[in-house]
């Protein structure tokens, strides 16, 4: 029994000592803090992005105060990774901001970060970045990915339509892309074309096989003539990586400014009567009957074609036809885009109704417009025409013949009797006034209860969208699908990505909701990958809940 006892003890203490040796070798945190400054190209041309990481070694408490050089880039997006690493025992804690990058200006730009750790500012390395003009059209088509600004025209006259087109070129396969930016012209009224399915071609560039997507196409029409320069735009497109939890990346590109002029119209020879049409004008035109009956009607069919815009043109016939009564419709309109060049259409549908019989002659009609071929006032004429109206005119009332002399007897009511059948009905006698005040009255209560009732019907039925697509996210296994659906669930509220925009951007966007910390946090925990996923599910909740009231 003694012997036993002895063993324990033995074991315990072999136990004990065992434990203290692991426990001398137990990881601890490195003691010198380290802050770097990266960036994936030094050398870059205006329009392509690029990233700038700032890593914060061994500072778990530091903070980013100040990036120099940073206002001479455009910050695209903005995102933050933890990492941790045990070499020899010693525990390394990185925290890296990402910002992905696009430059202002061309020149040489030095960029350092300064951080606030422990009541001290420390500064990163410095770097210097070559900032060049965008590259020549054959250089810029040996890239993988690029955007191309198409104007129909880089010259129009005030009155005239131009066609602006953005072309995205890849060799990638793309999960989804936009702009960032919305396209706002002060000098123009600008109209985008609806397209439900986006555009593409497959084509070969210097021997290379691309897919061309058409990816936005506005019509824009002038408000006065000078020369304006449409500037660039900010360009997102997601390429697909094929990866588990990152299926895409993000690319950022921007737009080349092109500049449009708007030439103004010619004062000589300017008819006072002149349409507004401007550009190269066909007309046809159609007489649907040559002969008629006095009690019938013929049509004169008329189509206008070309680059003009035929938009604010209503009327064909300015005058009278004599001997006919006109009625002016217009039977169809559109426009659209035809080799890259703005193209309309418009058909009218003219009804001549004779007012008498005989030969009835309809002058010629003629249409002025300015020919931007030829810088000249022009018209076009639609061919006149000879009707024969035949038939015998329709007798007015007055026309007939009164009856022949008669006597005509005057017969004096000297009173009218009613016999008063009520048949089982009872008859009420009430004040006008009074009747009035009753039928408003019940006009307003049925008011008053049909809202009521809609009012409950909207609030149960929500959006059906929303409720779809939060439908998604709970039935989802993937962070990443969540994080696809919740970003466009939010991007059909409030026309914003969060994993294209800044964190400054999305709490400006939806402070006014309350709803931006709670956005944050979800966006925290899936780029952090620190949470699972019942966790972001159950925050994705809570900014369902208040979209939902929102939406009420």
């Amino acid at each position: 029994m003694a012997g036993k006892k002895t063993n324990f003890k033995i074991v315990f203490i072999t136990t004990l000592l065992i434990t203290f040796l692991l426990a001398a070798n137990i990881p601890v945190w490195g003691n010198t803090p380290e802050f770097r400054l990266d960036i994936d190209s030094l050398k870059l041309s205006r329009g392509e992005s690029t990233t700038l990481a700032v890593s914060i070694v061994n500072a778990q408490n530091a903070e980013i105060v100040d990036i120099e050089g940073i206002d001479n880039f455009r910050i695209v997006s903005t995102s933050t990774s933890d990492g941790t690493q045990i070499i020899n025992s010693q525990v390394t804690h990185t925290r890296t901001y990402r910002h992905v990058i696009i430059p202002k200006f061309t020149g040489e730009f030095t960029l350092v970060a300064k951080i606030r750790y422990n009541g001290s500012i420390y500064e990163t390395n410095e770097l210097t970045v070559t900032v060049t003009d965008s590259p020549p059209a054959e250089e810029e088509e040996a890239k993988d990915l690029f955007i191309k600004t198409v104007l129909s025209e880089n010259e129009i006259y005030y009155g005239q339509k131009a066609v602006l087109t953005y072309e995205f070129y890849s060799r990638f396969n793309i999960e989804r892309l936009g702009f960032l930016d919305d396209i706002k012209l002060d000098s123009f009224i600008t109209q985008e074309i609806e397209n439900d399915n986006l555009s593409y071609d497959f084509l070969y560039i210097n021997g290379k096989r691309y897919v061309k997507y058409i990816v936005k196409q506005i019509f824009l029409t002038p408000i006065k003539a000078g020369s304006f320069e449409i500037p660039q735009y900010t360009f997102q497109a997601n390429v697909s990586t094929g990866g588990f939890f990152d299926s895409s990346k993000p690319y950022y590109l921007e737009t080349e400014p092109v500049e449009l002029k708007v030439n103004p119209l010619p004062t000589d020879n300017k008819p006072a009567n002149f349409s507004g049409l401007v550009g190269n004008l066909n007309i046809t035109s159609n007489y649907t009957k040559q002969q008629i009956d006095i009690k019938d009607s013929l049509t004169l069919e008329v189509t206008l074609s070309g680059d003009c815009d035929l938009e604010n043109f209503k009327n064909i016939i300015q005058d009278e036809i004599p001997g006919f009564s006109v009625y002016e419709t217009e039977k169809n309109s559109e426009e659209g885009v035809e080799d890259n060049k703005y193209f309309s259409k418009k058909e009218f549908e003219i009804i001549l109704v004779p007012e008498k019989t005989g030969e009835l002659e309809i002058p010629p009609i003629n249409i002025n417009y300015f020919d931007t071929r030829t810088k000249t006032y022009k018209n076009l004429e639609i061919p006149g025409a000879t009707i024969t109206v035949t038939g015998n005119m329709p007798q007015s009332r007055e026309s007939y013949d009164a009856p022949a002399s008669a006597d005509v007897e005057q017969i004096k009511i000297e009173q009218i009797s009613y016999k008063n059948k009520d048949n089982g009905y009872m008859t009420i006698k009430l004040k006008k006034s009074m009747l009035y005040t009753v039928l408003i009255a019940l006009s307003l209560l049925a008011i008053i209860v049909l809202s009521i009732i809609f009012i409950t019907i909207s609030k149960k039925k929500g959006d059906k969208n929303l409720g779809i697509m939060y439908k998604k996210i709970k039935k989802s296994t993937s962070i990443e699908e969540i994080y696809n659906v919740f970003n466009d669930m939010i991007k059909y509220c409030f026309n914003l990505s969060i994993k294209a925009g800044t964190r400054a951007a999305i709490k400006e966007k939806l402070s006014p909701y309350g709803i931006s910390n709670s956005v944050l946090e979800v966006v925290d925990c899936v780029e952090g990958k620190n949470s699972d996923i019942s966790t972001v599910k159950g925050k994705i909740h809570e900014v369902y809940k208040a979209l939902s009231k929102l939406k009420r």
